[in-house]
């Protein structure tokens, strides 16, 4: 070595700092929060068509079974008594599972506006009269329309 040489010492480069993340740390912890989230999304969807699927099979099955019974009664008692199960499965407890007469029917053409008023008069007194006297197909396209138009209740999970 010439010492006549003048030479600094040898200097590291600072360490590499973990701040700023690089893009990919941000795409990783973006796909972190983002997956729960979509996985929720998705499955409350699902549950949402999984309902009003077994609801619109269900009126299905009533409208089969009023073909062979035609008893109005029956078919008004039945439908009545889905439209409850799907109000209480959708909304709060108790706001739903004690209504009855005239804010029975409030209730439902709140939610979707597919009941008149003999339909609405029907579902009232209908099960609890011996001879109910509806036209059925009215009832029962109304009852199919408020289940395919009910939107979800906010907040609550179905």
């Amino acid at each position: 070595m010439n010492p006549e040489l003048s030479l600094r010492d040898i200097h590291l480069p600072d360490p590499v700092s973990w701040w700023p993340l690089a893009i990919g740390w941000w795409l990783v912890l973006a796909l972190l929060i983002l997956t729960p989230i979509m996985v929720w999304a998705i499955r409350k969807f699902m549950a949402r068509r999984q309902l009003r699927k077994q609801a619109l099979a269900e009126l299905i099955r009533i409208e089969a079974s009023f073909g062979q019974h035609q008893n109005s009664q029956q078919l008004v008692s039945e439908i009545s008594i889905l439209l409850h199960r799907i109000c209480i499965s959708r909304f709060p407890r108790l706001e739903v599972a004690g209504l009855n007469g005239e804010a029975w029917t409030r209730f439902l053409n709140a939610q979707a506006n597919c009941f008149d008023t003999e339909t609405s008069q029907a579902l009232i007194s209908g099960p609890f009269q011996k001879q109910c006297a509806i036209d059925a197909q009215v009832l029962i396209n109304a009852s199919r329309h408020w289940i395919e138009q009910l939107q979800p209740a906010q907040g609550i999970q179905p």
